[in-house]
């Protein structure tokens, strides 16, 4: 039965409604929140199937109860939208959030009607939805509802011909999120078009000012600018910001990294002058290490504190995958080449420490592009082929994870390949996040019940090499 039955819209609310009831009890969502769901009620209700009357929209009736994880949600839509029930599977979902607010389970909603369906709608969604307490409450946690919320508002407004709306919530990433480089490239672009009308618009986020300002301290610091012609800023962290930049000397793009001038350290953390001889470390470990899979240096200019890389576009290794430029079907291809980056690293006598998706960079944003380990700045060279523990905890080797042993274990090659499996297996288990399991400090975590079978060409086993918890038995697989 496909929809388009004849029951009035009025009687399938009502239906929706009193099903709602049954299950009441709970406090009531924001009325921003209820009215934008209402308005998809009435907006859908019209020759949309019930779940009575067709079994996949029972499923999903049923996944929405579970509280199922979201991916199984947007695998069921697709299904769903593909036979031709997308009408009921957005009531269904209207009817399910207006017991039960569930933050990620909205911004699907809005995702679907801004894709296509009804952009405003999808927009009033998207807006009542930060007033939900608990999205409130993630305003300063990176990625979080609110600021995946805003983001959303911010492309969704500046499409919909609203500069002025899009850059206050590009601003609202912007905030707590300096790095976020869609943001900027958002929010750059919305200041062009109002500046194309002749608006003025006063900037509120601080952070955002710190970085709009940053060319020129770059300039007049003594960035070769000679030689070098600044484009947008496509990243900062807490020591350095990296710039698109233009070498006129050889005609080609490149990425500048800056070491920030006047940086003060943060007590009982590194000096200054630590935080510089890092950085340049950096320079000396990419000088040796040859690699298409690795960022390659391409100059470096201590008296003017910067290095320029290779240029990449396509981002990260996490961006390509919320943006399903990679995939499962992707790992044979993607697996090989950090497998050669990590070689030419080892063999260079280096061990990067901090191998991460957004330490892998993509070349180009398009399906089929090559990648490039980077950000070697707490990579350790010239010596034992050992060093301290660091890096990020989902990723790091279980000999490193022991924080009751402080100095037991040291960072090696194997620990790096340790790190690469995880990426891998997060890779393939695409769209689905790692398990919990991986944020736990256990010297004893055997990773290996996690990997799939059947991952494409022989994959799971070679991850399965990589992820031994034994470091003696883990290896690169060929």
């Amino acid at each position: 039965m496909s929809e388009g039955d004849s029951n009035p819209p009025n009687r399938r609310i009502a239906l929706v409604d009193a099903a709602v009831q049954q299950r009441a009890g709970r406090a009531p969502p924001p009325a921003a929140f209820e009215e934008a769901l209402g308005a998809v009620l009435t907006r859908f209700a019209e020759g949309a199937a019930l779940p009575r009357e067709h079994s996949e929209l029972a499923h999903l009736a049923r996944e929405l109860v579970q509280n199922a994880p979201i991916w199984i949600l947007e695998q069921r839509l697709r299904e769903l939208s593909h036979d031709g029930y997308l009408r009921g599977a957005l009531v269904a979902i209207a009817a399910d959030l207006r017991l039960r607010p569930r933050p990620e389970v909205a911004l699907l909603l809005a995702q679907e009607l801004l894709d296509a369906l009804d952009p405003e709608l999808g927009i009033e969604v998207a807006r009542s939805l930060l007033t939900i307490p608990e999205v409130d409450e993630s305003r300063l946690i990176h990625g979080g509802p609110y600021a995946s919320i805003n983001m959303i508002l911010g492309d969704a407004l500046l499409d919909a011909g609203d500069p002025f709306s899009a850059v206050r919530h590009f601003e609202a990433v912007l905030v707590s999120d300096i790095d976020n480089a869609r943001a900027v490239r958002g929010w750059r672009s919305a200041m062009r078009a109002l500046e194309r009308r002749g608006v003025v618009v006063t900037q509120r986020a601080r952070g955002l000012a710190l970085l709009d300002g940053l060319e020129d301290l770059e300039l007049s610091a003594g960035l070769d600018s000679d030689r070098y012609e600044l484009g947008r800023p496509l990243g900062r962290g807490r020591h350095a910001v990296v710039y698109q930049a233009y070498d006129r000397r050889v005609g080609r793009d490149v990425a500048i990294k800056r070491l920030l001038a006047g940086g003060t350290a943060n007590r009982g953390g590194p000096t200054s002058r630590l935080i510089e001889a890092r950085f340049f470390s950096e320079a000396r470990t990419l000088a040796r290490v040859r690699s298409p899979h690795v960022v390659a240096l391409l100059d470096a200019q201590p008296r003017h504190r910067f290095i320029a890389l290779s240029l990449c576009r396509g981002g990260n290794l996490r961006l390509a995958i919320r943006r399903r430029l990679l995939g499962p079907a992707d790992l044979p291809r993607v697996g090989e080449q950090l497998q050669a980056a990590l070689r030419a690293v080892h063999t260079a006598g280096a061990v990067h420490r901090d191998i991460k998706p957004v330490n892998i960079l993509v070349r180009e944003a398009r399906r089929g592009s090559s990648i490039a380990l980077a950000d070697f700045g707490l990579a350790l060279q010239d010596g034992p082929r050992d060093g301290p523990r660091a890096g990020t905890l989902r990723y790091l080797a279980p000999e490193l994870r022991d924080v009751s042993r402080p100095g037991s274990a040291r960072a090696t090659p194997q620990s790096d390949i340790f790190s690469a499996g995880v990426v891998l297996l997060e890779l393939g288990l695409a769209p689905r996040p790692l398990p919990a399991d991986f944020d736990r400090l256990d010297s004893r975590f055997d990773p290996r019940p996690f990997i799939p079978d059947g991952l494409p060409d022989g994959w799971s086993a070679r991850i399965e090499k990589m992820l031994s918890p034994d470091p003696r038995t883990r290896r690169l697989a060929r």
